[in-house]
Formats: C-alpha cells, sequence, structure tokens
C-alpha cells in the first residue's frame, strides 16, 4: 500500500521542537527588529539612501544567484519551468539562497516605504 514515501501530511513536528523555535528564534527575531527599526526611522527622517543600496544590492545578488542556479534549465533550453524540483541539489541550495536575498531586499524596500 505504501511506497515507502512521505506525503506533506505525514509530517511530525516534534513538541520540542515548537518550544525550542518558541524560546529561541521569537526573541532573536524581536531583538533584530529593535535593531533594525531605528535604524529605518532614522534613514527615513536624514533622507539617508544607504538602506536603499543595501536593499538593491541584495536584489541584484538574489538576481545573480537564481541565473546561476536556473543555467542547468536554461542549457536544457527550458526557460519556463516553475520551482527547484528538476534542478539538482547544489544548484537547489543555490536557488533558495537566491529566494532568501530577494525576499531580504522586498521586506527591506517595503519597510523604507
Amino acid at each position: 500500500m505504501s511506497d515507502g514515501r512521505k506525503k506533506l501530511s505525514d509530517w511530525y513536528i516534534p513538541p520540542e521542537l515548537i518550544g525550542m523555535f518558541l524560546f529561541l528564534f521569537v526573541p532573536l527575531i524581536g531583538i533584530l527588529c529593535a535593531m533594525l527599526l531605528p535604524l529605518l526611522n532614522q534613514a527615513r527622517n536624514r533622507g539617508d539612501t544607504t538602506l536603499v543600496y543595501a536593499a538593491l544590492l541584495f536584489g541584484i545578488t538574489g538576481i545573480v544567484l537564481l541565473f546561476f542556479a536556473r543555467l542547468p534549465l536554461y542549457k536544457q533550453r527550458k526557460f519556463f519551468t516553475f520551482g527547484s524540483r528538476t534542478l539538482d541539489a547544489p544548484h537547489r541550495k543555490l536557488y533558495r539562497w537566491a529566494y532568501v536575498f530577494v525576499g531580504a531586499c522586498i521586506l527591506l524596500m517595503i519597510s523604507l516605504l
């Protein structure tokens, strides 16, 4: 009956992991936000463009990483595939890092509005 594949509904998250997440990561995110928000406010009030350039640098880095991650697909002439399931493991990791940088760029640009 079962072919050995895991489904999304088969996932189990141990309560210890949830507790660790709440105990460690949520305060860490709060501390990082407490450090970043005053910088954003000062940059907005002074007209400082350093954070805009940092966001653009994150975005450009993400786009370059995305290009190199999808390069094997481009060589196979597969231009309109979505997702990373057709990539091998190293390119899939690069693909995810690319979206981390693009996401950081988007979040920083939205926060600067």
